[in-house]
């Protein structure tokens, strides 16, 4: 991390700090708009990514999540997406809000057990196919070779599947939500806009990855 990166981490954190950290996701939660009971759990030491359980209702995060949202989001802002968002106590507070309400909106979302079942039958294709055309994931260019169109047309699948559903997560979140002012409205449209571009720019190793895939192959030979 470089110098300037590093006051902006520290500028972050400060703000984080002085806003109370859980309180101020617990209170971020409070203030919806919603008639059903939502749970948080925080970690202070665990590095949990923000995240929802919509069948137990509970919102899973941690201050280094947070933390972490907070600094891409930034960076995307100021840098990708040429827009002058500063770090502030404010844009940070808001923050909390926007990404709190959209765990919500997954909770609230009627189709998301459908849509779960859906991406779990295409990842269950993207594994046939890679055993199908003998592709070496331990290989760490695999992705970047000419996979096969039915092997691409998967990861597609899988992409879109998670934009629709982050996208209606978002959706529902405007619906629950009170904006203060414009600057906030603003704001929570970057943070979807940079919240779904995570998904379109992922490729075969993060899907990999983030599966956990390379665990099946590891023990493949007892599935078989």
């Amino acid at each position: 991390m470089s110098s300037f990166e590093e006051v902006n981490f520290r500028k972050i954190l400060l703000y984080y700090s002085e806003l109370g950290e859980k309180k101020l996701l617990k209170n971020s939660l409070k203030k919806l708009n919603i008639n059903k009971k939502v749970y948080l759990h925080y970690s202070k030491n665990k590095n949990i990514p923000i995240c929802a359980l919509p069948k137990l209702r509970i919102i899973l995060t941690s201050k280094q999540g947070f933390l972490s949202f907070c600094y891409n989001f930034f960076t995307f802002a100021n840098t990708y997406s040429n827009n002058n968002i500063h770090i502030s106590l404010q844009n940070i507070k808001s923050i909390s809000k926007f990404v709190i309400s959209h765990e919500v909106g997954h909770i609230l979302d009627p189709d998301i057990s459908l849509a779960r079942v859906e991406y779990s039958n295409i990842i269950s294709n993207i594994v046939d196919k890679l055993i199908e055309y003998n592709i070496d994931i331990n290989d760490n260019n695999f992705y970047k070779y000419n996979l096969p169109t039915d092997l691409e047309i998967c990861v597609l699948d899988l992409k879109k599947n998670l934009i629709d559903r982050e996208s209606k997560a978002w959706d529902i979140a405007k619906t629950i939500l009170v904006f203060d002012d414009k600057n906030e409205e603003h704001i929570f449209n970057k943070i979807k806009e940079y919240a779904l571009a995570t998904y379109n720019f992922g490729n075969l190793k993060n899907i990999v990855i983030d599966n956990n895939l390379d665990i099946f192959f590891k023990y493949k030979r007892y599935f078989v």
